[in-house]
């Protein structure tokens, strides 16, 4: 029987491999058209790359397991090795390289070679069966193979191991390794594409053009100081502070101008905003919103396809909004980790909001930093403030290079910086008297540091029919229509009135514009935050206070514990806030210059070095610098992070109230996983798994394991084989969210499925 030369087990394309390799090469030659000047490349070597990357598939073994997937048992070739083990297939590509015929030294065919072997991350084949294949199998189908390949083909020999003997390092030679990440993540990258029939890449029309005209049509202006300095300077790295509200999202957009860029942010509410925010109204459309709920948000606002979340996964587009966790995990080095690290070095990051990052984020970002603009990628962090602690770690510990610009931007009005708040700090717990005596402003709101106390809150003013709660602990349904009416209020142009109580999550996530603040402090870098909430876009018109801080007088603030690990800051920032802050006892106009000087004062190393926060940094910077590529005895709990602390689950009482919905939702989207994964079935998964997850809520994993105690947990929702919802009994309803009271009855497990 003959060999078919299959590449792949699709039913309708059986697609052989040579098919496969002239679809490599059309991508090949699309990226190179897209970005022909990517620094460090050697275009060459990734072009023999994809020429031999799967050209082992031809051994018997692989193309009659293709053949079984089939249904094509009639056509399986003999296989006279039968006790051997099936060998991967890039193992045995290397046996057709006609190294010395087309690679001018050892150094180019260890790149062409470790970059086909490993571009799959498979188990070490077995010498014996290595050499037996390559020997006794791959030479019955060379001659007719070679008829059909039209590129030159070594006769398989085992005779690449000098190539392999040491793995490809940096610490061995670093222009070499810099060539190898790039021609090994960039093979990957295309043999994905390729496979998934998607473009490698689609071109960027240009950013500024789409910003320029959204500038004239939605504020009949031009762009700004900011933005002129960032449109000037594409071709450097950056570090810009800038004031909230002066247009930093355009700004970087304008940075980017017509390469690849990504858009980083800490919250992924905040992410969806932006996202929405370019795609709808800049009318930018070739724009990915990349994080753990990229389809759910795909599906909710109707631009689910396939193709669409195809294309975003494979990193395809030409503007990705993304969580830094999906980006930066190369930093660990582990197998397969050159494919992203590849993008990015012909790629423009920016980042927005680097002082939100937890101490390990902010350690990986840090590195990641200095390998992107080791092999030629750009950065550009955007800020309301930067701590001098963060220049002293990226010069002196890491030596990244950037240009600063020489003072921050603010905003202006006919020249002049824009005064927009004044406060005042109260030594004492967050009042409700002080509240309950404004009766003037119309829009209050009220931020606290943990979703516990917003609810004491809630429950001390619920005689009023205008207070309204926002934070992390509601349904997902529920989350959504909180944020729209949120946002609603804080328009500028809407003149309701009312009150919202929120946690964190409007620091840097809601669009709002509030008439006063009520705040408990957390630090300097979350009160900036908050502050931005109140007269965002406005000029400060009055002489009354509109930001009231209150810093827990003799005893901390809601959710501040000596006990870091329990604490929403590290307690030695918050001492210091506390500190630095006791002068402004009486009303202040906190200008921006004023917030950058604190910042710049006092998150230095000298006022930090003593904080769990600062050391963690330093021993995570310290681990990241210290690995080596591929090292298998990593601890997973250093490469991890999505820093997971939350588990999702249904509340009872949700579970009870929509029961049957919920139970209707289950079945068809356990069908769906019965069902031949067509991309129509894909898509209408996606909506009902969506839908599904609409009655949940995410809580703490420590919250999960105290209900077990309690006996309060625990029955499941059973999704397919592999997955299931926990349903507890806790209290909740839609006006306050999730409590944990535990004082409910507990419920049998005769009640639910």
């Amino acid at each position: 029987m003959n060999n078919l030369f299959l590449a792949k087990s699709d039913v309708q394309l059986e697609e052989t491999i040579v098919k496969h390799t002239k679809a490599l090469l059309e991508e090949f030659d699309r990226l190179k058209v897209i970005y022909c000047n990517i620094p460090n490349l050697r275009y060459d070597l990734l072009e023999i790359a994809c020429v031999y990357h799967d050209v082992g598939k031809i051994n018997t073994k692989f193309q009659n397991k293709l053949l079984k997937a089939l249904k094509k048992t009639d056509c399986l070739l003999e296989d006279l090795l039968p006790k051997a083990g099936e060998v991967p297939h890039g193992y045995l590509s290397c046996a057709f390289i006609p190294y010395k015929e087309i690679l001018e030294n050892k150094e180019e065919r260890e790149i062409v070679a470790q970059a086909v072997y490993y571009h799959h991350n498979r188990s070490a084949a077995n010498p014996k069966d290595l050499k037996e294949t390559i020997l006794y199998d791959l030479p019955k189908y060379y001659l007719s193979f070679k008829e059909a390949f039209p590129f030159l083909l070594a006769e398989p020999k085992a005779n690449f191991k000098p190539y392999l003997n040491r793995r490809i390092r940096k610490q061995r030679n670093q222009e070499q390794a810099k060539q190898f990440v790039l021609v090994k993540g960039l093979l990957n990258k295309i043999d994905y594409a390729a496979s998934a029939h998607i473009p490698v890449e689609i071109a960027n029309p240009g950013l500024d053009n789409y910003v320029d005209k959204f500038l004239a049509v939605k504020y009949k202006s031009g762009r700004n100081e900011l933005q002129n300095y960032l449109l000037e300077h594409q071709k450097e790295n950056n570090i810009v502070i800038a004031s909230t509200g002066i247009g930093k999202t355009e700004a970087a957009l304008y940075w980017i101008g017509d390469s690849k860029g990504f858009f980083t942010l800490p919250l992924r509410v905040s992410i969806n905003s932006i996202y929405k925010r370019i795609e709808s109204e800049i009318n930018f459309k070739e724009v990915a919103l990349l994080h753990s709920e990229t389809e759910s948000e795909y599906v909710k606002n109707d631009l689910y396809s396939i193709d669409y979340f195809e294309k975003t996964r494979q990193w395809s587009m030409p503007l990705t909004i993304s969580t830094l966790d999906q980006m930066l995990d190369f930093v660990f080095k582990e197998e397969g980790f050159e494919k992203k690290l590849a993008t990015l070095a012909y790629s423009k990051l920016v980042i927005d909001e680097i002082q939100m990052y937890s101490p390990k984020m902010l350690a990986c970002l840090l590195v990641a930093l200095k390998e992107i603009t080791d092999i030629g990628g750009k950065f550009t962090i955007m800020t309301a403030t930067f701590a001098p602690f963060l220049l002293d770690l990226m010069v002196g510990k890491l030596n990244i290079p950037f240009k600063q610009s020489c003072d921050p931007f603010y905003k202006k009005l006919n020249g002049e910086v824009i005064v927009r708040h004044r406060l005042i700090v109260k030594n004492e717990q967050l009042n409700i008297e002080d509240i309950m005596k404004n009766k003037i402003d119309k829009k209050i709101l009220i931020i606290v540091n943990t979703v516990q106390r917003a609810q004491e809150i809630h429950d001390a003013l619920k005689e009023r029919d205008d207070v309204f709660l926002f934070h992390s602990r509601f349904t997902k349904m529920d989350r959504k229509e909180k944020e729209a009416a949120i946002q609603e209020m804080g328009k500028l142009e809407n003149k309701s009135s009312g009150i919202w109580i929120a946690t964190q999550v409007v620091e840097a996530s809601v669009d709002i514009d509030f008439d006063v603040l009520y705040t408990e402090l957390s630090d300097l870098n979350g009160l900036f935050q908050r502050m931005g909430r109140v007269y965002r876009n406005r000029i400060l018109d009055h002489e009354r206070v509109n930001v009231f801080v209150y810093d827990g007088g003799n005893d901390y603030p809601s959710g501040i514990s000596y006990r870091d690990k329990y604490s929403v800051v590290d307690s030695s920032i918050f001492e210091i806030s506390k500190q630095v802050l006791q002068e402004y006892s009486s009303p202040v106009i906190f200008t921006e210059e004023l917030k950058m000087e604190l910042i710049e004062k006092n998150y230095t190393t000298q006022r930090l070095e003593k904080s769990t926060y600062y050391n963690e940094v330093k021993e995570f910077l310290d681990i990241l610098t210290s690995i080596e590529e591929y090292d298998e005895d990593l601890d997973p709990r250093i490469t991890d992070l999505r820093e997971i602390f939350n588990e999702t689950i249904v509340p009872y009482s949700v579970y009870q109230e929509n029961q049957n919905t919920i139970e209707e939702l289950v079945a068809k989207y356990s069908k769906t996983l019965r069902i031949k994964a067509t991309n129509a079935i894909r898509e209408e998964r996606a909506k009902l798994r969506d839908k599904l997850y609409e009655f949940t809520v995410d809580i703490p994993q420590y919250r999960v394991t105290n209900a077990r105690k309690l006996n309060r947990e625990e029955q499941f929702l059973k999704i397919g084989s592999y997955e299931s919802i926990k349903v507890i009994d806790f209290e909740y309803d839609s006006t306050v969210g999730l409590k944990y009271s535990n004082d409910k009855k507990l419920f049998s497990s005769s009640q639910i499925m």
